[in-house]
């Protein structure tokens, strides 16, 4: 799991530094508030610094890896990246659900990379496959590319809604192929008044801001796959976490390492 091995390239590098730069102390204390996010007991302080196994060190971070404020930590900023609310749109069941869901994925220590293409290839009830909620927290289809490329790839294409970014490659053209993608997401009730269906409806295209074109989806400084027979979803979230996209894994590690260091690499 690419936080776990973070974490320990961070531990290693306080492991090295000379006793005095970094004691027992301070490393307990800085690496319970950076792995679990809370502060280390008066006990447990003492413990530590009173154990004589040079190995202590990493033994104390599988110990901190294995605590539940571990998984809750990382749930909450995941939750802060997808959005998670109840809203007018979303009950709050449906919340729950989706939380869950999310606290299950890090807790059972799913790659990251598999987690995020459940969720971008989502389809079913709200309630019996919660990653579907992601559909439901934003349903502008523009805004939802929005935070696709923001979030998992760390790029900042708003600008590009009504004119060539001034600052960045993208272009409207790139804008408006990447929106394409999300442009067949349906919607219909569920059985209980609470749920949605969320579904792929097969048709439903994405009109360039100038002059109307229509635009076929093409991947964000990529190519234009083929998507006969397909969900186009289902084909972004393949190329989001495959190798032929170069930003997903920068991006996420950064996140990381910004959690970690307090400033991201990039």
């Amino acid at each position: 799991n690419y936080i776990d091995e973070l974490v320990d390239a961070k531990l290693k590098l306080l492991r090295i530094q000379p006793s005095e730069l970094c004691t027992d102390a301070e490393y307990i204390r800085r690496v319970s508030l950076d792995v679990c996010g809370v502060l280390p007991t008066s006990a447990e302080s003492e413990q530590f610094m009173a154990d004589a196994d040079p190995a202590k060190r990493e033994k104390l971070v599988d110990k901190l890896l294995a605590r539940k404020e571990f998984v809750e930590l990382w749930v909450m900023k995941w939750s802060e990246l997808l959005e998670m609310r109840s809203s007018i749109n979303v009950s709050y069941k449906a919340t729950l659900l989706y939380f869950n869901w999310l606290q299950e994925q890090i807790a059972g220590n799913v790659p990251i990379d598999q987690m995020v293409k459940t969720l971008l290839s989502s389809k079913g009830g709200t309630f019996s496959n919660p990653a579907t909620n992601y559909y439901q927290m934003e349903q502008d289809r523009l805004k939802t590319a929005e935070n696709v490329a923001q979030v998992f790839m760390g790029m900042r294409i708003q600008c590009s809604q009504c004119h060539n970014h001034p600052f960045d490659r993208w272009t409207m053209d790139d804008y408006y192929g990447f929106a394409a993608f999300f442009a067949q997401i349906g919607r219909k009730p569920g059985s209980d008044p609470r749920e949605t269906i969320v579904f792929n409806s097969g048709s439903g295209e994405v009109n360039h801001l100038v002059g109307g074109r229509v635009m076929a989806p093409k991947f964000l400084g990529g190519a234009t796959p083929d998507l006969k027979g397909r969900d186009r979803r289902e084909v972004l979230a393949e190329w989001i976490v495959s190798n032929d996209n170069p930003y997903f894994a920068r991006n996420l590690a950064n996140i990381v390492w910004a959690h970690f260091f307090g400033r991201g690499i990039v």
